[in-house]
């Protein structure tokens, strides 16, 4: 039996020290709702004393300078700690401390039975902050004035009564504050777990809201808010970026300028989208500087809490570099046939071209007219000469470079195309040619890339025109610029020129500018080509420069 005992008042000690530490020491979060509770305080104090007003102008008119002198102060006291949110936890004490005073005053000039019992009231209004000191403290004021108040009533109001009667009332004290206390635990038990719930909701709200702003912010890909006006809610720096805006330039504003926002696109948008969850499509579009870029877009609806659409949300990722690279790719493959056809081509004519030559050899041998069978066997080692180009579009072959003057290069073109030119009324002018550009490459391609491009020009003049030929050395390169006045090349097939067998000519086969871009690639250059349809195009060479000395 002692043991036991021993045990509940160890339990009993270990609750009670734990309950004076969590009273000592609040959180912010407490002092906060106890300041709540003092503004709710002051509404209670408010009613009653209103209530008690109203009630005794009929009653008991008498107490009613003592009521509004009592309930007065005990108001602006409970208003100033409402004031003061810092003071919350000494408010709180106060109040309850404070709450007694009017019930005394009124239940000692009117000593009725019912003023009597609401001696009680303050210890109901201590439960109120759901803290178990407050009500351990308003229950022992409520036990000491039920007894006094139970003496001083017993000639009036409790004559038939025994005066240990008071120990009843005491009792019933005792009871009400156990209950009053298990119902703050279970309160206060399940504020805390509440309290907790939502702290942990809270931070997951605002880890998940701060990753969210870090990918908005820090992701490569674009990212656009609008409303379904089209208008811009909210943009990345990825997307100031990508399309060459500022975000605070275009809140609020529609982005007519991307191909993907303007006319109908947000109802063609929102009519897919009732179907499905996303959109996804690439698109060619223009920056806010004109450039061109392709983008692979990926638009999702933002839903109400009724399913109904209040925005759209793009998500663009830049291919452009993406796109060239298949491109290239592809390239590369239709080249890597080409060339074993044009190898398997070369490889047949190559055959007969030999004996050919072989004849020809010999037949000069016998015959006096020896300059015919010289143009003969020159023409047959040009044939010999193309396949073996062709040959080398397969399988790269050995070419011997060497030292050349651009100049006597160009004036031996010059020389070969001057008739050419003649009949197709075209004047060759060649301006700026320096006497000291050299360049280390295989003489015979560089003719051949001269040739196809300046014969490219003529075929593009059919009335006739000029062809200018312009060098320049800048920080150890050359430019060669080769431009006609032909009817130039439409902007929207100009970027597939030098694909094989792209040609804007009727009888064309699309060879001879991509095997010159490869002899020039081959000779560690560049060949781009700038044309304005019915201005012309010019042809741009870019080699690098390897003076003499070296």
């Amino acid at each position: 039996m002692n043991l036991k005992l021993n045990v509940f008042l160890t339990s009993f000690y270990a609750n009670m020290k734990e309950i004076w530490m969590l009273e000592r020491g609040m959180s912010k979060e407490q002092i906060a709702i106890i300041h709540k509770k003092n503004k709710l305080m002051l509404v209670v104090f408010t009613t009653l004393t209103l209530l008690a007003i109203l009630t005794n102008i009929f009653i008991f008119p008498v107490i009613l300078p003592a009521i509004v002198l009592t309930s007065g102060p005990g108001l602006l006291l409970v208003m100033y700690f409402v004031m003061r949110p810092h003071l919350a936890k000494v408010g709180m004490y106060i109040i309850v401390y404070s709450s007694f005073i009017p019930f005394w005053v009124v239940a000692y000039l009117d000593k009725d039975v019912i003023n009597f019992y609401f001696l009680s009231m303050p210890l109901i209004m201590s439960s109120l902050y759901n803290r178990v000191l407050p009500i351990v403290i308003a229950s022992g004021l409520t036990c000491i004035t039920l007894s006094f108040f139970y003496i001083d009533y017993s000639n009036i109001v409790f004559f038939d009564h025994l005066k240990v009667d008071v120990i009843y009332f005491i009792l019933f004290t005792v009871f009400v504050t156990i209950f009053l206390l298990f119902s703050s635990q279970l309160t206060g038990s399940l504020l805390m777990r509440a309290e907790e719930k939502e702290k942990r909701t809270s931070l997951e709200l605002l880890s998940t809201k701060e990753y969210l702003e870090a990918y908005f912010n820090h992701t490569t890909d674009a990212i656009g808010v609008y409303d379904l006006q089209g208008r811009v809610l909210k943009a990345n720096g990825s997307f100031e970026k990508i399309f060459g805006v500022k975000a605070q330039e275009i809140i609020g504003y529609k982005t007519d300028f991307l191909s993907f926002t303007s006319g109908n696109s947000f109802r063609v948008f929102l009519s897919k989208l009732k179907d499905q969850n996303q959109l996804s499509f690439d698109i060619l579009t223009a920056t806010r500087s004109g450039n061109e870029i392709d983008i692979s877009i990926t638009v999702t609806p933002v839903k109400n809490g009724e399913c109904g659409i209040i925005a759209l949300v793009f998500l663009m990722k830049d291919i452009t570099d993406k796109k060239r690279t298949e491109e290239a790719l592809m390239q590369s493959e239709k080249l890597s046939v080409i060339g074993e056809l044009a190898a398997g081509v070369a490889h047949e004519i190559r055959n007969p071209v030999t004996v050919l030559k072989g004849f020809v050899h010999l037949l000069s041998q016998e015959n006096n007219k020896k300059e015919f069978y010289n143009i003969m066997d020159k023409e047959l080692e040009r044939i010999n000469q193309i396949t073996n180009e062709f040959m080398a579009l397969a399988k790269p072959q050995a070419v011997h470079f060497k030292k050349e003057n651009l100049m006597e290069l160009i004036q031996e073109v010059y020389l070969f195309l001057e008739s050419e030119a003649f009949i197709h009324q075209v004047v060759m002018e060649v301006e700026g040619i320096e006497e000291n550009i050299w360049l280390n490459c295989e003489p015979n391609q560089m003719k051949q890339v001269l040739i196809n491009t300046i014969k490219n020009g003529m075929e593009a003049m059919p009335e006739g025109g000029k062809i200018t030929i312009h060098t320049k050395l800048v920080e150890g390169f050359v430019h060669l610029l080769i431009k006609d006045e032909g009817t130039g090349i439409p902007e929207e097939v100009i970027n597939k020129v030098g694909q094989p067998f792209f040609t804007t000519k009727e009888q064309g086969t699309g060879l001879g500018l991509m095997v010159s871009m490869k002899i020039i690639e081959n000779h560690g250059g560049q060949l781009s080509i700038q044309s304005e349809e019915n201005k012309g195009s010019t042809v741009e060479i870019l080699l690098p420069h390897s003076p003499r000395s070296e």
